[in-house]
């Protein structure tokens, strides 16, 4: 015990520069040149090391589903066109990408008039819905959930109240995959009070040449 109490009164009356040197780790020699019970020290510091998720993380299973991957026909780098267009114009480009081991579907819209925008999409299976919060640079922010139909058409419901200046009613927002290169987004409106279905807006997605 007096041998313990002597040796820590010394190490405390150390600089601290003095020892910090002596706590660094001794470099080691090549691996060609160290001794089996070296060997066998180092494999264990490795080890530990691996298991603690510094060397070999292990990440999560992501999203792979069926019904997670139902959004991935949005996939891709788009010209955006009004549905119907025969002129060829072009109104907007928009990027569409997958993120988080699959389960986060990134939307940047870049129209060439009016502000840009951003979505999240991700699905969540305790709920069994599409989710998608939008956000643009008018600060505006919009809620959408939903599901695929029987016609395998997206369907998002908008939730909240209408924006200012919009009339009442429920709203859609719906995404239909057309072909492996062309999708259509379209908006409606049923007014409330009842009445026929109202086409708000109306886009045809065309995959850009040379992308996927």
């Amino acid at each position: 015990m007096a041998r313990a109490f002597a040796l820590a009164l010394i190490l405390a009356t150390l600089p601290v520069p003095a020892l910090s040197q002596q706590q660094q780790t001794p470099r080691q020699p090549a691996p060609d040149a160290m001794s089996r019970q070296q060997l066998r020290e180092e494999v264990t510091r490795l080890r530990a090391i691996v298991q603690g998720r510094a060397v070999l993380p292990r990440r999560p299973a992501g999203c792979t589903s069926a019904e997670a991957r139902a959004f991935d026909f949005w996939l891709g780098e788009w010209d955006v066109s009004p549905t119907g267009s025969t002129s060829g114009v072009t109104i907007a480009e928009s990027s569409i990408t997958l993120h988080d081991q699959g389960c986060v579907i990134m939307e940047n819209w870049r129209p060439f008039g009016g502000g840009h925008g951003h979505s999240i999409n991700g699905y969540d299976a305790t709920d069994g819905k599409w989710h998608q919060t939008w956000i643009d640079s008018n600060g505006q922010r919009t809620e959408f959930a939903g599901a695929v139909d029987a016609e395998g058409v997206l369907r998002f419901d908008v939730l909240g109240s209408p924006q200012q200046g919009q009339p009442p009613g429920a709203r859609r927002m719906n995404f239909q995959r057309l072909d492996a290169n062309t999708v259509r987004q379209w908006g409606d409106l049923a007014p409330e009070g009842g009445g026929e279905l109202v086409v708000e807006w109306d886009f045809t997605y065309r995959r850009r040449a040379g992308t996927r």
